[in-house]
């Protein structure tokens, strides 16, 4: 598969995980004896996904896969606020009371999660792309995906549970941080597995053929001073007292003449 094909796959990944999560909402369940959102199983993979889109692409098509989740996020959501300001279904009552139960989310859960959405991903990005830039991306991967989704659960809980009691929103923050340590390992062990290796390669040769070129200039540098210095220094002390010596025997040889 090229990397074009790959990368158009995962910005349309994050898109669908982003929707997916949304739909879980704040449906809770107890995951070893921890309360947790059921979107713990799909969201985390959206930060696979822009780590990968910088692999196969760069920083801005990262940037611009967000944007275009958030938004396709946000046109779901008024569309379907649209489409249920109709009244209820009456052509398949039992499957409109399946579906209402699934996209039972407010509006207020959807727009927190876009928004602390936009925000991790961009703190993502922005702190990949500067530890990659100084030939630290285990560092940049890990730090980055610790800080995101730190963010992520607090602007989400902070914003979609501003009416539960607080206790309630430090216990889940603390059980969101417990279960994010954990998709941080798997989803590092996943971009290492799926990136593209050929990139390394790529800088690895930029790498040796920067030293070949740093090696030439260094050595054609070196063989111009050595020729610089085997070249005869013209003593002028010395032509000039040669020529002395030349002008006083000929004055020599001109008074003897006369004598």
């Amino acid at each position: 598969m090229s990397r074009e094909f790959k990368k158009s796959f995962f910005m349309s990944l994050i898109a669908v995980l982003l929707v997916v999560s949304n739909l879980l909402g704040m449906k809770l369940t107890n995951f070893f004896d921890i309360t947790i959102g059921v979107d713990f199983v799909t969201y985390p993979f959206t930060f696979l996904c822009t780590l990968l889109i910088i692999n196969f692409g760069n920083k801005k098509e990262a940037y611009k896969s967000i944007l275009i989740a958030g938004v396709i996020q946000l046109l779901i959501t008024i569309s379907y606020a649209f489409a249920t300001s109709f009244g209820t279904q009456i052509v398949m009552p039992d499957a409109s009371v399946h579906v209402n139960e699934v996209f039972k989310v407010s509006q207020i859960n959807i727009l927190s999660n876009v928004l602390a959405f936009l925000a991790s991903h961009c703190l993502l990005i922005y702190i990949y792309d500067n530890f990659k830039h100084y030939g630290k991306e285990l560092y940049g991967i890990v730090i980055g995906l610790l800080g995101s989704m730190f963010l992520y659960s607090v602007m989400y809980l902070v914003i979609s549970l501003s009416d539960y009691d607080s206790v309630f929103v430090i216990n889940m923050l603390l059980s969101n941080i417990i279960i994010n340590v954990v998709m941080v390992i798997i989803v590092t062990i996943l971009y290492y597995i799926l990136r593209d290796k050929e990139e390394e390669v790529i800088e690895s040769k930029k790498i040796v053929d920067g030293d070949k070129i740093k090696n030439k200039i260094i050595k054609r540098k070196n063989s111009t001073t050595n020729n610089r210095k085997n070249i005869p220094v013209k003593n002028t002390k010395i032509e000039k007292n040669e020529s002395s010596k030349k002008i006083t025997t000929s004055k020599q040889k001109v008074n003897r003449t006369k004598k």
